[in-house]
């Protein structure tokens, strides 16, 4: 396991056990492409700073300046990178691993210490659509692929505006079954943690209507099935 995953995990454990432990995350990545000139493509989003090479230093610099502003931790341009924008899986796979590429370069670059790259899993299909979800497996075999080209380049995976829970069991069991065949030789543990962040209903509900508290309770039960690949935590956030 590479040190910059060790010591984020450190961090993890600190969050945790001290409540005024700041972790600094980016801000929104598609927005400021958009504001230094990046195409606002309806369809794309985002995915055009990776499909159109002449956008790659653009993406670059906006994660350096992200890094260079304070942020502890960059999220990969990945999030557009989905069957439902029309991407096929070997363009997933291409466009996906460009986007780690591209935001580990930036960590490169950085002058602050412990600077980390979050691989970003979104929504497969639509964002906020917890009806539009595929089906468990389907699903797990896309996050996988995902998971796959994110894996060599990320310290950890952060799956994003997750709008139920079945949704995000998807993503979980996917990092964890990409966790049991990528384990480090020298440690024995597995590659990459993950983060899971919700997007909720007008009423605090996830978008499907369930509880927040039922659904994480369902969560966590769900992760401690797999606790072999997968540690759970839960964090105070603050957007």
């Amino acid at each position: 396991m590479s040190l910059p995953q060790t010591k984020l995990r450190d961090t993890f454990e600190r969050l945790r056990s001290n409540p005024k432990e700041i972790f600094l995350l980016d801000g929104g990545t598609g927005e400021e492409l958009f504001r230094r000139q990046v195409p606002d493509d309806r369809k794309l989003w985002s995915a055009t700073a990776l499909v159109h090479e002449q956008y790659h230093t653009i993406l670059e610099d906006v994660h350096t300046d992200f890094l260079e502003s304070g942020s502890d931790a960059i999220t990969t341009n990945s999030y557009g990178v989905c069957p439902g924008v029309g991407f096929e899986s070997d363009d997933i796979s291409k466009y996906i691993a460009i986007a780690g590429k591209i935001a580990r370069r930036a960590t490169q670059k950085s002058s602050g210490a412990n600077r980390y790259v979050l691989g970003s899993l979104g929504p497969l299909v639509e964002s906020y659509r917890p009806d539009k979800i595929m089906s468990h497996e389907d699903g797990v075999k896309n996050y996988m692929r995902v998971c796959s080209s994110l894996a060599p380049h990320t310290d950890a995976f952060i799956a994003e505006t997750m709008s139920c829970v079945e949704e995000s069991i998807q993503v979980l069991d996917a990092v964890a079954r990409s966790n049991d065949d990528d384990i480090d030789m020298l440690t024995g543990q597995q590659q990459c943690s993950l983060l899971i962040s919700y997007t909720l209903d007008p009423n605090g509900n996830f978008r499907d209507g369930e509880e927040v508290l039922n659904g994480i309770r369902r969560l966590l039960e769900y992760a401690e099935k797999k606790r072999e690949n997968v540690q759970c935590k839960i964090f105070t956030t603050v957007y």
